[in-house]
């Protein structure tokens, strides 16, 4: 695929300050994606708050709106290859032991083919005092938009 730059992923994060424009792209992705709509639901039953709900639908608006952009099409995502991408980041993520977030996620930007839609998951995800996600919901969060992005690499 493509490589996506921060200048289009930014371009994203800007238009979705408008939460209208956030909302109705939200929704044409999950109608035109049921595989994706799946996939995210199925990810917070019960494991995320509503804050970290909305946190990793944003994300996945902005990576799928950036991708289909540069892409000039509309975006292949199979359910199976999110799945898999899924179960294989999950593998590499508990492979790294008991060390830091920050730390375990240098594993997945070593040669990683879309590195500015990762780094915008990771940045998304800083802990801070004002930080709305608890530590299971950044993990949850970091592999699902990992898996999605590694789903339309692939794929697309």
């Amino acid at each position: 695929m493509i490589y996506i730059n921060e200048e289009v992923i930014d371009k994203w994060l800007d238009a979705f300050e408008e939460e209208q424009a956030f909302e109705k792209a939200f929704v044409q992705m999950i109608n035109s994606y049921p595989d994706m709509a799946t996939f995210i639901d199925a990810e917070t039953q019960g494991l995320l708050s509503e804050a970290e709900l909305s946190l990793l639908e944003f994300l996945t608006a902005v990576i799928c709106q950036s991708c289909t952009e540069v892409l000039e099409r509309q975006l292949h995502i199979p359910g199976a290859s999110l799945e898999k991408n899924e179960e294989a980041n999950w593998e590499t993520f508990n492979a790294q032991g008991n060390k830091q977030f920050t730390a375990i996620l240098d594993v997945f930007f070593s040669a990683y083919p879309q590195e500015d839609l990762l780094a915008l998951v990771e940045d998304s995800l800083q802990s801070d005092e004002e930080s709305v996600v608890s530590q299971v919901g950044r993990e949850i969060i970091f592999i699902s938009c990992k898996s999605i992005i590694d789903t339309i690499d692939q794929n697309n």
